[in-house]
């Protein structure tokens, strides 16, 4: 047994050296898969396996997996968490909830957890509810810009502009405080998305208010599409 897990290891280390491939991560499901086979209760085995099903957005075969882990381990929490994740992309919402709602049976204050209800929430269109979801979550976890995105999204969709691109802005200012000021920035980073995201509820906001408003929400979305320009973002990536 100590041999098939070194060998697990190592295969997985060289597998996850970089970002792999649709077909790397096919070869790691096939290697993981005649392994379980022959050890069928190996937890670390089983987990990977989930990973890779996931990578491979094979959601219904993840799903499998985690409640195949569930089965042999009941309290495991990280197979809760994602079977509940692998729940939401099936869209069967309650029974993400469900998963969430056992994690934090265990762990109270389980962040993830935390965020997956207010994801699941939103997706139910139960905004009130996700609303006072993310209110709870950055009563414990302020620290982290992607809550208030989170709690930003509750806001849009109940029309609050105002407190969503406070949110927003919030989110901005603490990722700006992590980068120096000459850094450049790719279109996937943090700070690109969440610039996208105010000037989007900039022009939200705009649509909403009478036209002699729309001069001051110009200028602060040319504001930012100048920062993202001068952080080395191409206008054409995202001027229509």
């Amino acid at each position: 047994m100590k041999i098939v897990i070194t060998a697990v290891t190592l295969f997985l280390a060289v597998a996850s050296a970089s970002a792999q491939t649709a077909k790397e991560w096919r070869d790691s499901l096939s290697y993981l898969s005649q392994l379980i086979e022959r050890h069928p209760k190996d937890l670390e085995l089983r987990m990977r396996k989930a990973e890779a099903n996931i990578a491979l957005d094979q959601w219904q075969y993840a799903h499998d997996e985690y409640s195949n882990i569930l089965e042999l381990y009941p309290t495991h929490l990280g197979a809760l968490y994602f079977r509940a994740y692998v729940n939401g992309k099936l869209k069967r919402l309650a029974f993400a909830r469900q998963d969430y709602e056992q994690v934090l049976k265990y762990e109270p204050d389980h962040e993830g957890a935390l965020t997956g209800l207010v994801r699941v929430s939103i997706s139910e269109k139960k905004f009130t509810k996700a609303y006072d979801e993310a209110n709870h979550l950055l009563e414990l976890y302020k620290d982290n810009p992607r809550n208030y995105l989170i709690r930003s999204e509750v806001e849009e969709a109940l029309g609050l502009y105002s407190l969503a691109i406070d949110d927003v802005t919030t989110a901005i200012e603490m990722e700006k405080e992590k980068s120096s000021p000459n850094q450049k920035i790719g279109l996937d980073d943090d700070l690109t998305r969440y610039v996208l995201m105010r000037i989007n509820l900039y022009k939200k906001q705009m649509a909403t208010l009478k036209k002699k408003s729309d001069k001051e929400l110009k200028t602060f979305i040319e504001s930012d599409e100048q920062f993202l320009i001068s952080k080395g973002i191409p206008s054409r990536l995202f001027r229509k």
